[in-house]
C-alpha cells in the first residue's frame, strides 16, 4: 500500500516539475524580456505560478489517481503500459501547446489560448502565418522538453510500479479515494471563495512576470471551455450612470465638419484600400539607405493625411470590421466570425447602395479565412473577388495572388466608364506572414523577420504606386476619393512602445480631394465610416461609435482592445490596462482617475454591446 500511496504523490510532482520546466524554457525563449526582471521578481514568478501548475496538474492526475485506486488487481504489466502510454501521450500535447504558447506570445502579447484554434477551417492561411517563426529554434526546444519528460516518465512509472506489493486489505481503498477527491485543492486553487484564474497568479507590477507566471496548457484549456456562448459581461467596472458620464465627455456634440471632397452634379465614387499590417512606423522610414514606403510618402504629400490614427484590434477580422462598420474590437472575441451577430452592424455597403452605388469587394486570398465571406455577405456586397477569380498558376503566395493581381484585376474591370457611381473595397495581403513576395531580388537586404517585413512593405508599396498611376489616367479619378488605411498595425519595428504596434496611417487621395493637408489629431479607424458619410453629406448618425475627424470640437482619443486588455490614448497622455491584473501596465503622462473610468467605461459598454448584438 505504502508504494501505490507514494507513487501518487510522485505522479502528481511529476506534472508540477514539467510545467515549472516549461515555464523555465519560456522565460529563456523570452530571455529579452526575462533579464528586465529582478531576482525578487523572478522567484515570485515561479512562487505564484506553481499554483496554476498544480491545478493543471491535478486536473491530470485525477484519472491515473482513480486507475490506481480502482484497478490495483490488473497484472503490473498491463497497468503498467497503459498509463505509461496515457501520460506519455500527455506529454506529447502539453509539449506541443507549450512550445507554441512561446511563439503565440511572441507574436501577439498573449499566452496560448482557443483563439488560433478559429483559423484552423483555413489550414493553408493558418499556415502561412507561423512559416515566418523560428521553426528550428522551436524544434529544439520540443524535442528537450520531450526527452527530459520521457525520462521522468519512465522513472516515475516504469521503476515504482515495478516494485508494487499486491494488496489485499481494504484500507488502501479509502486513503487513495481521499487523495483522489483532495485533488480539488490544488484544482480550484486553494480553501478560498475564488476559483482558480489568471489573476490568481498576478503578483507583479510588471505584466511579463505576471504573464509568465501564467501555465500556458491551462490558460489554453480554460480559454476552450469558457469562452465560448458568453452572456454576462466579465468587463464590469462601474455603473450605468457613470459610464454614460464618459460616453457623453468622450462623445461631444460636433458642429459641421470641414469638407475636404469635392461636391459636384455627378456623386463621388469612393475606392477603399485597406493594407495589410500598414504600420505607421514605417512611413517615412529609410532602411538600408531605402525608403520602406516611397509612393505612399508621395501621395501623402498630395492628399489629406490622417497621421495619428489608431486601429481598434490587432488582426485582419477585427480590422475590416472597424473599417467598414465602426465597429470597436474586442478583447476576447471577434465579432466577424459570429454571423448572427454581424448582421446586426451598420456597414457602409448598405449606405452607399441606398445613394445608388454598386459595391465591390477586392482580396487576392479566400474570403473564407476567418468566416470573412459570411460578414461580406451581410454587408450586400454585390460582388465579391477573391482567389478564385484568378487561375491556379497566378496561386504563387501561400496566402493567394499577390498584391499586383488584385491591383491589376481592379483595373481592368474599371477600364473604361461606368453610369453608377461606385463604393469599392480592396484588401490587400502581400505584407502578411510569410513576406513572400515576388520581387526577384529583395530590395531591403537580410533575411531577419523584420528585414522581410519591411520587404514585404516595400513591395506592396511598389504595386500601389503602380496602381495610383494608372488610376490617374482613368477617366473616373477626377471623381474619386480614394482613402487608404492599415487593416491593423504592426508589432515591427520594435520601438519599445506597445501602443505604437496599433498606430496605422490613414490618407485620402484621388482628384476628388479639394487641397493636400495633415490632420494630426488622434483618431480610431472606426471614425473613418462617420468622417467619410459626413464628408459625402450621407446620414451617419447610426454609427454611434464612430467621431468625425474633420470637426474641430470633437473628442481627441482613440480607444483599442487587445488580450484581455485596452488602451487609451489622449493628446500628451496614453494608457494600457490589463483586465486580468485590473491594473495599468504601461502609461505616459499624467494620468488622471478620469481617463481610467473613460477607458473602463468603453471597455464595458462596447463588449456589452458585443453581447447585446
Amino acid at each position: 500500500m505504502k508504494e501505490r500511496i507514494q507513487f501518487l504523490f510522485i505522479y502528481f510532482g511529476f506534472w508540477v516539475a514539467f510545467f515549472l520546466t516549461a515555464r523555465l524554457l519560456f522565460l529563456g525563449y523570452h530571455i529579452a524580456d526575462t533579464k528586465l526582471l529582478t531576482l525578487e521578481t523572478l522567484v515570485g514568478v515561479f512562487w505564484n505560478g506553481i499554483r496554476m501548475d498544480m491545478s493543471m496538474a491535478g486536473y491530470l492526475s485525477l484519472i491515473p489517481f482513480l486507475w490506481v485506486t480502482f484497478f490495483r488487481w490488473i497484472k503490473k504489466s498491463i497497468f503498467e503500459r497503459v498509463l505509461y502510454g496515457f501520460t506519455l501521450t500527455l506529454v506529447f500535447i502539453l509539449t506541443f501547446l507549450s512550445v507554441i504558447d512561446m511563439e503565440v506570445y511572441n507574436v501577439w502579447n498573449y499566452r496560448l489560448d482557443a483563439t488560433p484554434l478559429e483559423y484552423l477551417n483555413s489550414p493553408k492561411e493558418a499556415f502561412a502565418s507561423v512559416k515566418s517563426s523560428p521553426v528550428i529554434r522551436l524544434l529544439i526546444t520540443s524535442i528537450l522538453l520531450i526527452i527530459l519528460a520521457s525520462f521522468a516518465v519512465y522513472r516515475v512509472i516504469g521503476k515504482k510500479i515495478n516494485s508494487w506489493k499486491s494488496i489485499k486489505k481494504l484500507p488502501y481503498m479509502p486513503i487513495a479515494l481521499f487523495l483522489t477527491a483532495a485533488l480539488i485543492i490544488p484544482i480550484r486553487g486553494g480553501f478560498g471563495v475564488s476559483t482558480m484564474n489568471q489573476s490568481t497568479v498576478y503578483f507583479s507590477e510588471n505584466n511579463f512576470a505576471n504573464i509568465a507566471a501564467v501555465n500556458a496548457s491551462w490558460n489554453f484549456l480554460s480559454s476552450l471551455v469558457n469562452d465560448n456562448n458568453i452572456k454576462d459581461n466579465p468587463y464590469t467596472y462601474l455603473p450605468n450612470e457613470e459610464i454614460e458620464k464618459s460616453i457623453e465627455a468622450l462623445y461631444p456634440k460636433t458642429g459641421k465638419p470641414e469638407i475636404v471632397i469635392k461636391t459636384g452634379p455627378k456623386k463621388t465614387n469612393v475606392l477603399l484600400i485597406m493594407w495589410e499590417s500598414m504600420t505607421e512606423k514605417v512611413v517615412d522610414l529609410t532602411y538600408q539607405n531605402r525608403e520602406v514606403t516611397p509612393n505612399f510618402n508621395k501621395l501623402k504629400k498630395e492628399g489629406v493625411y490622417f497621421s495619428n490614427i489608431y486601429a481598434s484590434g490587432d488582426r485582419t477580422d477585427k480590422g475590416i470590421v472597424s473599417v467598414l462598420s465602426g465597429y470597436p474590437a474586442q478583447p476576447t472575441k471577434s465579432i466577424i466570425k459570429e454571423p448572427k451577430k454581424t448582421q446586426n452592424l451598420e456597414i457602409l455597403t448598405k449606405d452607399f447602395q441606398k445613394q445608388g452605388y454598386r459595391t465591390s469587394f477586392y482580396y487576392g486570398g479566400e474570403t473564407e479565412f476567418a468566416n470573412i465571406k459570411s460578414y461580406l455577405y451581410s454587408a450586400d456586397f454585390e460582388r465579391i473577388v477573391d482567389l478564385n477569380d484568378f487561375p491556379e498558376e497566378l496561386h504563387v503566395t501561400k496566402w493567394g495572388v499577390h498584391d499586383e493581381e488584385i491591383f491589376s484585376k481592379f483595373l481592368e474591370e474599371h477600364s473604361y466608364a461606368k453610369k453608377d457611381p461606385f463604393f469599392e473595397t480592396i484588401l490587400t495581403l502581400s505584407s502578411h506572414e510569410p513576406f513572400d513576395v515576388p520581387l526577384d531580388s529583395a530590395v531591403i537586404l537580410g533575411d531577419t523577420e523584420e528585414e522581410m517585413f519591411l520587404n514585404s512593405l516595400y513591395y506592396t508599396d511598389l504595386e500601389f504606386g503602380k496602381f495610383i498611376d494608372s488610376a490617374k489616367a482613368q477617366d473616373w479619378w477626377e471623381n474619386t476619393v480614394v482613402v487608404i488605411i492599415g487593416d491593423h498595425g504592426h508589432r515591427l519595428p520594435e520601438t519599445g512602445n506597445r501602443s505604437d504596434n496599433f498606430r496605422t496611417p490613414m490618407l485620402w487621395t484621388g482628384g476628388a480631394i479639394t487641397s493636400p493637408q495633415i490632420i494630426d489629431e488622434i483618431g480610431s479607424q472606426i471614425d473613418m465610416p462617420k468622417t467619410l458619410l459626413n464628408n459625402l453629406g450621407i446620414d451617419s448618425d447610426k454609427y454611434i461609435w464612430s467621431k468625425d475627424l474633420l470637426t474641430k470640437d470633437k473628442g481627441e482619443w482613440a480607444y483599442f482592445s487587445f488580450k484581455d486588455g485596452f488602451g487609451l490614448i489622449q493628446e500628451g497622455k496614453e494608457f494600457l490596462f490589463d483586465n486580468i491584473g485590473k491594473k495599468i501596465i504601461s502609461e505616459m503622462g499624467e494620468i488622471e482617475p478620469s481617463d481610467i473610468r473613460n477607458g473602463k467605461a468603453l471597455q464595458q459598454r462596447t463588449f456589452q454591446d458585443y453581447i447585446d448584438k
